[in-house]
């Protein structure tokens, strides 16, 4: 069974004000924590950006095993459901294990726990975290793919609503510090700098 790691870096850090893929935490790009959460279990790994910030990432990673694309012209600027689609579209897998990069506390571990639930009987594995379902650090199954175009071609891109109808498979996770997620300055000084 092959697992294709997906990071999503498409989007464009308005509310944090640059790209927070490179902002650092303890010295080390957020991309990164991505990067080593995802790799132990996954067979290659891409990055799906922006044309804005692809030549950065190029420049960043030196480990030339991971791959870095952009989003689909046709659905670009769709979030990450467009992010997710273009992944399956280019790199054939039977499961993507999906992280954001503005996840700086995320561990390997996270995705073991995901992993372990792996069935025929769903589409979509995803925690959740404090009653709060998190579809941006979870696995999806390759089936969907036929569907996710349908919807991005629709501008239907809302990946909570797609996932209403899939079948899924929730795992209810206790700590939610590793998915403090990073979206502004405010959220930087108050998860990295403070600590």
């Amino acid at each position: 069974m092959k697992i294709q790691g997906v990071v999503l870096a498409g989007g464009h850090s308005r509310r944090f004000g640059r790209p927070k893929a490179f902002a650092k935490k303890d010295g080390i790009p957020f991309f990164e924590y991505s990067i080593r959460a995802l790799e132990k279990h996954c067979q290659s790994l891409v990055i799906v950006t922006n044309p804005h910030i692809k030549e950065q990432f190029e420049k960043a990673i030196v480990n030339e095993t991971i791959q870095i694309i952009n989003d689909e012209i046709e659905f670009r600027g769709q979030g990450p459901l467009s992010g997710i689609y273009t992944a399956m579209e280019h790199y054939p897998a039977e499961w993507y294990m999906v992280s954001p990069i503005d996840v700086p506390f995320i561990q390997p571990n996270i995705f073991e726990i995901l992993l372990r639930h792996i069935s025929d009987q769903y589409e979509v594995i995803v925690p959740i975290v404090c009653e709060k379902i998190q579809p941006l650090l979870a696995m999806y199954h390759y089936s969907l793919k036929e569907e996710m175009k349908r919807n991005l071609q629709m501008n239907q891109n809302s990946l909570i609503e797609f996932l209403v109808n899939q079948r899924m498979k929730y795992i209810f996770i206790e700590c939610d510090h590793y998915f403090i997620n990073i979206n502004s300055q405010e959220d930087y000084k108050k998860f990295i700098q403070a600590n």
